[in-house]
């Protein structure tokens, strides 16, 4: 029975996902090198070609592609060197452009069309228009007719653009409107968008692949604003959806349906491995699921993960509502990487390290206050133990006034606590015991080999004293039967943080970016701790963007025992670990010795290189005298390929990192380090081979050295996911 309703509901996701092909436009003309990508493949791109949900359009030097949209007639000219996707969602038009430049003529009464940048929404409603992604990740928007509503993704600023009118956005998530200045419009991109709306004479040759236009219009050559009326233009009041979720090529629609096929080993035992991975969505909403099937030699399904309403929880990947910077916004699920302020206290904290194995939903919500700027934002590891919770609220109390410079400034409050970091070990079975401390650790029924071999131990009670009499006092209370301790047998261990940080913008424009910050945090270790005890700050810090990269710079000054980033990447590993028989907690770890006062640079840079590869670099050397302690050095590195010249090897990415090192003793495997690689492999269009390994390492009996046994984690998955 069971297998039938799993080949039912593959069957029904697939008929849903397919459902519903008509092509949403068609190519009206092209020149040059053009090319269709669909479902992963590369195809030549040629005039009356149909396009589909979720086609991408690329063009190169000297290449142009024009298409029409069939519902509406509305046209768009992409440029050379630019990428387009092209989505309809809920009769949206969304087209994701991701670098280069698009023109676009928008019929009125065709419904809402949207231009998707990097960083911004281009939301119109009948309009004539150009949209260009600089050479710094910036969105610049030219309005020729009618009205565009121009968001900034980020900050949630938005502003309508009126014809004769340009707006940009700007790294501090700003946008500057001003009047139309056509020196920024190169000559050429005025003759392609004049070459591909010119009326054709009956008379004139058609080069090949090109063909008629209808509605003939050209750039107004205009150098003053004009008045635009309300019965002139539909002005779109707000952006329905700054953000699609996701970009894929292969996305179809609302629904998309995606699992992975594999093999799985668990005490011992051999499963197979089916993972379900649908995901919706509809406007600002969004939903996944990950419902992992378990199947053993005889076809059944492990019943152990479907026999508890936690179970059935822990089978949503996500669910989700707007994006950080709305003005309500909310996530339920997986969180890879979260970060408050500037990551003094919380930096790419994860809830999803040991992911799936271990599953743990976690809840962020937030918003805007219509008050001095207000945001505020909550958030807990998992909603269903509420453990590690956290969370910031900040605010423009001068952005009103018009002092110049500082009032832009932004302050903000960032707290986080760990209620009980004993619950970083894992209870697999949920029997009230530690897996360390859990002799039957996938066996919620036994927890102790004394108790499961009760009867081996009467036998020698009776050979002792001749009889079972008093066999079950002395078997309950003798101190000679030593048994694994309970979870209640710890008593729990709190530990917080609260800190204090303020931004200002230095300098915006469209080559180079600056703005300074600074950010003062505590770790409370008990409620009696003095305060500032604990504590660390950063200043002066610096951020900037210029070109392709992205850096930042700060001077941190830090007393004895306090931890920068105490919750990070490695935090729901590094929380609670086995010493013996007693539990050590990463709050143990704060003393003079791992953590002496000590003042130092951090630095980061990260860089998107033509979108082919992206790497990020993160460095910090903290100086201490040699009285107080070793200094705090760590290192960490992304490389992420994102486009290989490898055939069907469409990713590949490593990650290093590693905290408390000194490079004269500097070793690859060390305590508090980790190494992470993953590989995708095209088998097939809707097929994809993913390998991933981990290794992390614990120093378990604290001689700094990472060669015992238990003290190298190693996860190894190799699997198919596919998607439709």
């Amino acid at each position: 029975m069971k297998k039938n309703i799993i080949i039912l509901l593959v069957t029904f996701l697939l008929f849903v996902n397919l459902f519903g092909v008509d092509a949403i436009a068609e190519v009206l003309k092209t020149k040059g090198d053009t090319q269709l990508l669909r479902n992963a493949q590369n195809y030549q791109l040629s005039r009356a070609d149909k396009l589909f949900n979720g086609d991408v359009v690329k063009t190169f030097t000297e290449s142009y592609a024009a298409l029409s949209f069939t519902e509406d007639n509305s046209m768009i000219k992409l440029f050379p060197n630019s990428s387009l996707n092209i989505k309809v969602k809920d009769e949206k038009k969304i087209n994701i452009l991701n670098f280069g430049k698009i023109w676009a003529k928008v019929t009125k009464g065709g419904g809402q069309f949207m231009i998707e940048t990097p960083n911004a929404v281009a939301s119109v409603k009948g309009t004539n228009f150009l949209v260009n992604i600089l050479e710094n990740g910036m969105t610049q928007l030219f309005t020729f007719e009618g009205e565009v509503l121009l968001t900034d993704k980020v900050s949630g600023e938005s502003m309508h653009i009126s014809a004769g009118q340009m707006g940009e956005t700007t790294n501090t998530g700003n946008i500057v409107m001003s009047e139309i200045d056509f020196d920024l419009i190169p000559s050429n991109v005025d003759a392609f968008i004049n070459e591909m709306v010119s009326p054709v004479t009956p008379d004139e040759q058609l080069e090949e692949n090109e063909i008629e236009m209808q509605t003939p219009q050209s750039i107004p050559q205009m150098k003053t604003s004009t008045l635009i009326t309300p019965e002139d233009v539909e002005i779109e009041e707000n952006v329905e959806e700054n953000i699609v979720e996701n970009d894929s090529p292969t996305d179809s629609g609302p629904l998309d349906f995606g699992g992975g096929l594999g093999s799985v080993s668990i005490n011992d035992k051999f499963y197979t491995q089916i993972r379900l991975m649908p995901e919706l969505t509809i406007g600002k909403f969004g939903a996944g699921l990950d419902i992992e099937l378990l199947i053993d030699s005889e076809g059944s399904v492990r019943e152990e993960d479907w026999d508890e309403w936690q179970d059935y929880v822990n089978k949503i990947y996500y669910l989700r509502y707007g994006q950080r910077g709305d003005v309500v916004y909310g996530k339920l699920g997986g969180f890879p990487s979260y970060t408050l302020g500037h990551g003094l206290i919380m930096n790419n904290y994860s809830n999803m390290l040991k992911y799936p194995e271990m599953k743990q939903m976690g809840l962020q919500i937030g918003g805007k206050l219509p008050i001095a700027g207000i945001e505020t934002e909550l958030f807990t590891s998992d909603v269903t133990e509420n453990d590690i919770l956290a969370g910031q609220l900040s605010f423009r109390p001068l952005q009103k006034t018009d002092i110049p410079f500082v009032k832009n400034i932004k302050l903000g409050l960032i707290s986080a606590i760990d209620n009980n970091q004993n619950n970083g070990l894992l209870d697999t079975d949920n029997d009230g015991y530690y897996d360390y401390f859990d002799d039957f650790p996938f066996d919620e029924n036994e927890h102790n080999e004394v108790d499961a071999n009760a009867s081996y131990w009467e036998e020698i009670y009776v050979d002792i004293n001749g009889d079972s009499i008093g066999f079950n006092d002395w078997f309950e209370t003798s101190g000679n039967l030593k048994r694994n301790p309970s979870i209640k047998d710890f008593p729990e261990n709190d530990v917080g943080a609260w800190g204090l940080n303020y931004e200002l913008p230095l300098l915006t424009n469209k080559l180079f970016s600056l703005y300074h910050y600074g950010e003062i945090a505590e770790i409370r270790k008990n409620k009696d701790q003095p305060f500032f005890e604990n504590s660390g700050f950063i200043f002066p810090g610096f951020y900037a963007e210029f070109l392709i990269f992205k850096a930042n710079l700060e001077l941190r000054h830090f007393n004895e025992g306090f931890a920068p980033a105490y919750f990070d990447q490695l935090y729901d590993e590094q929380r609670a670990t086995v010493a013996g028989d007693s539990i050590k907690t990463k709050e143990e770890t704060l003393n003079v010795t791992n953590y002496p006062k000590s003042k130092g640079w951090f630095g980061s840079i990260t860089s998107n290189i033509f979108n082919i590869a992206e790497f990020s670099v993160i460095y910090q050397d903290m100086y201490a005298d040699a009285s107080e302690g070793e200094s705090n050095k760590s290192l960490s590195g992304t490389l992420l390929l994102k486009k290989s010249f490898i055939p069907k090897l469409s990713s590949a990415e490593i990650t290093y990192s590693q905290t408390q090192f000194e490079w004269e003793k500097f070793e690859f495997k060390a305590p508090a380090a980790f190494i992470e690689g993953k590989i995708n492999y095209l088998l097939s269009e809707n097929s994809v081979l993913v390998a991933t390994y981990q290794q992390r390492y614990i120093d378990l009996n604290g001689d700094f050295e990472i060669k015992g046994e238990g003290e190298i984690i190693t996860t190894t998955n190799i699997g198919v996911e596919f998607k439709f």
